[in-house]
């Protein structure tokens, strides 16, 4: 129950232990990765797959990794 208290608090003005950017960035990477793995699974199944479907993946990967990296260099050299 504490935990749904400090959910709330955290997308409110009130001081949260919790931090509402990791909240937001971390649903964005579960979103992508459920999605990713979705994807390659139900064409690894069948057996469409192909190298272009590969890069397109890692390079989405890639291109969010530096945005992670940029936002969190950000973050801390606000504080």
């Amino acid at each position: 129950m504490e935990l749904v208290k400090e959910l709330i608090k955290t997308f409110s003005n009130e001081p949260s232990f919790l931090s509402s950017k990791r909240l937001e960035r971390f649903a964005v990477f579960a979103s992508m990765l459920t999605a990713t793995i979705w994807f390659m699974l139900y064409h690894i199944f069948k057996c469409s797959l192909t190298a272009t479907d590969l890069i397109l993946i890692v390079a989405t990967w890639l291109g969010y990794a530096g945005f992670n990296t940029i936002q969190n260099r950000k973050d801390k050299n606000d504080k």
